[in-house]
């Protein structure tokens, strides 16, 4: 059965770290663009993501095979712990050394590929970057295995607090791009320490460790496999774009998409808390067991994000010009038109944030490695195409539309899993549709009145407020009707 107790607590640690996390990478951000020129902000994250590509090469789908393994063996073969761990890390541990040295040798011919000479030097000490980062994110995977979501979180939410306090020290000291780069790496090492010393601790007793099964390790690889291409696919939507621009545009286009992009992420953060706490209790044996509990509860956890996401969308396009201009700069205004198509996307990847993880533990990471596949080389090849047309909005609305396809994908997948109610959905998502559309007009009507940080902040107290007591009024808001606060009830028609 899904413990919603548990998961409401699993959510407060999550969504409290990813809150801590969000903060202070976005401090990170905001202060690089008032102390980088968007041509060298464009630089710092273009070499970025071409690390975080190679990324999924040294990761390779292990971490969350394990963590799927972990969360099975827990209940029915706990002395197999050890090995999966064991297993897991050793394997990992040859595709960082693989991966971190191709990087490194290989930084002057990648970056004469992409025609950017001055990421070179980035990429050359980007072996460090590739070992701390797929450390830290094996640690913090196979932590949410063990179900042990707050310690997970902690790890999450140490790599945005060092990032943050080395990042603005070795910047303010005059290291510039550089000293920046080194700010993530010491962000990521920090955090990856953290999480090997709590996944240590939480390992069984070696006297509880029963012989290794065979074919263990075996099967760790082979479900790694889609998990490889699902990553593979996750990357290509939230990195190649901007490796793309970055080939065809100028860095500090480069800049106005990376910084775009930064902010759907940060949006999403909250779908992606309760996704990554939802997911482990929603393993094949605990769906069987009640799959009406396991339906309901996903129904109205996604409703809720919806209400929460539409609205607060809305208000971003609606506010994009002003909000850019000052927190960012006014040297950032291309920025805005980018975001603005970026919104719609916002929804949709909270809609797949929320769904990926339960998907992969319902068994169904094969299924989505193929949508996720398609889609994403859709998106490249659609990017590209867009790119040459319309400029880096052409890839924000290649981005959009093959999300679309996808979210569409995975909701599917997961009626067929627990057998949702369409019409109650359509319904209540309505109901939400109303309330953004409501909202918005009051915000459109105000903006005219924005010269300033508080004025903008007076437009969105005006925008929650009618969105609050719309959402009352159509009974959203009533305890009984939170969906982490209360029991399930009956499942209608």
């Amino acid at each position: 059965m899904v413990d919603l107790g548990g998961l409401s607590r699993d959510v407060v640690s999550e969504t409290g770290a990813r809150l801590t996390y969000y903060l202070t990478s976005g401090l990170v951000i905001i202060y690089l663009s008032r102390q980088l020129a968007p041509a060298e902000y464009g630089t710092l994250f273009l070499a970025l993501s071409v690390l975080t590509v190679s990324r999924l090469f040294s990761s390779v789908g292990l971490a969350k095979s394990a963590a799927k393994s972990i969360s099975v063996s827990l209940e029915a073969e706990s002395g197999q712990v050890r090995h999966i761990v064991r297993s897991s890390l050793t394997y990992n541990l040859v595709s960082i050394a693989v991966v971190a040295a191709a990087v490194s040798l290989g930084a002057s011919a990648i970056a004469g590929a992409l025609g950017a000479p001055e990421i070179e030097p980035l990429l050359a000490f980007g072996a460090t970057y590739v070992v701390f980062a797929t450390l830290y994110n094996y640690a913090r995977v196979v932590l949410q295995g063990f179900r042990e979501i707050f310690h997970s979180a902690a790890v999450y939410a140490s790599e945005g607090v060092a990032k943050l306090v080395t990042v603005v020290g070795l910047v303010t000291l005059g290291y510039g791009i550089y000293g920046a780069f080194a700010g993530f790496v010491v962000g990521f090492a920090t955090a990856a320490v953290l999480g090997l010393a709590l996944l240590y601790r939480h390992l069984p007793p070696r006297d509880a460790t029963a012989p290794m099964t065979d074919g263990l390790g075996r099967r760790i690889v082979r479900y790694a496999a889609p998990l490889t291409v699902t990553r593979g696919a996750w990357v290509l939507d939230r990195e190649i774009d901007v490796i793309i621009v970055g080939y065809l545009l100028t860095p500090a286009i480069v800049g106005y998409y990376a910084l775009s992009k930064q902010l759907v992420t940060f949006c999403s953060g909250l779908a992606g808390s309760v996704g990554f706490s939802l997911g482990p209790q929603f393993d094949e044996a605990t769906v069987a067991r009640s799959a009406d509990r396991a339906s309901q509860t996903y129904e109205s956890v996604l409703v809720s994000l919806l209400l929460v996401y539409l609205p607060a969308v809305a208000g971003l396009a609606i506010l994009a010009e002003p909000v850019v201009t000052t927190v960012f700069g006014t040297e950032y205004r291309g920025v805005v038109p980018i975001l603005q198509v970026f919104c719609a996307g916002i929804v949709l990847m909270a809609v797949t944030e929320l769904t990926e993880d339960i998907l992969d533990y319902l068994g169904r990471a094969d299924t989505r490695a193929v949508f996720k596949g398609v889609t994403s080389v859709g998106n490249v090849a659609l990017s590209a195409l867009l790119i040459l047309t319309v400029g880096a909005v052409g890839a924000a609305i290649a981005t959009v539309a093959m999300q679309a396809v996808y979210a569409a994908l995975c909701l599917y997948v997961v009626h067929t899993e627990l057998g949702l109610r369409p019409r109650h959905l359509l319904y209540r998502g309505g109901q939400v549709v109303t309330i953004t559309g409501t909202m918005a007009a009051v915000v459109l009507a105000l903006v005219g009145y924005v010269d300033g940080l508080f004025s903008i902040g007076g437009v969105v107290l005006c925008g929650v407020a009618v969105w609050g007591v719309l959402a009352r009024i159509a009974g959203f808001l009533d305890p009984g009707s939170l969906p982490l606060g209360s029991t399930a009830g009956q499942r209608g028609d």
